[in-house]
């Protein structure tokens, strides 16, 4: 009555929440299962590891920046994950579904432990390169753990690390530009 507002609509104003709809869990979920299949669908061999991952962080960072839900960025890469479970999607790789699913928490925590910095362009680019090079890495301690195979390291670790992450900085830099730009655009309109 007093003209302020009460505390449960002034919390709404933040950029996270717990509440995730019906509809933003099935766009998060068809995005990371969408990114699947383009990549089985566009399997070239350019010979330079990561490559692929471009578009997968510019999906994730734009997806993460574009729901209030804290767990965005999972929801996408449990949708890529269990996608890539079946059998004409994994590409021949029995780990793709944990290649997947990790970038995804990465952002989240991200977001979660620096949320001054999820509007800045520099930040969620960073954030692409270093959620992306989960991919060689988990490869690498699979490979030291159980002595598998990756083709992506027939030149050495550093090169796949190097690729995984230059190519993890252009998709959360497309990703991030894309959110950004609407935004500035929906700004623009309002005024």
């Amino acid at each position: 009555m007093n003209g302020m507002s009460s505390q449960k609509i002034a919390s709404r104003v933040f950029l996270t929440d717990w509440a995730l709809t019906w509809l933003e869990a099935l766009l998060l979920l068809g995005s990371g299962a969408l990114i699947v299949v383009l990549h089985q669908s566009l399997r070239l061999p350019l010979g330079m590891p990561g490559w692929q991952g471009t578009g997968w962080m510019a999906l994730l960072i734009a997806g993460r920046m574009s729901s209030r839900f804290r767990g965005a960025a999972s929801v996408a890469s449990v949708g890529a994950s269990l996608t890539s479970l079946v059998p004409m999607l994994r590409g021949g790789d029995s780990f793709m579904w944990l290649l997947y699913l990790l970038p995804g928490p990465v952002m989240d925590v991200a977001f979660y432990y620096l949320p001054r910095y999820a509007n800045k362009l520099w930040f969620l680019v960073l954030l692409g390169g270093v959620a992306h090079i989960t991919k060689p890495l988990i490869r690498l301690a699979i490979n030291l753990i159980t002595g598998w195979p990756f083709g992506s390291f027939r030149f050495g670790v550093e090169y796949p690390v190097t690729t995984h992450f230059l190519f993890g900085l252009i998709g959360g830099l497309l990703g991030a530009l894309v959110v950004l730009g609407l935004h500035c655009v929906s700004q623009k309109s309002e005024a």
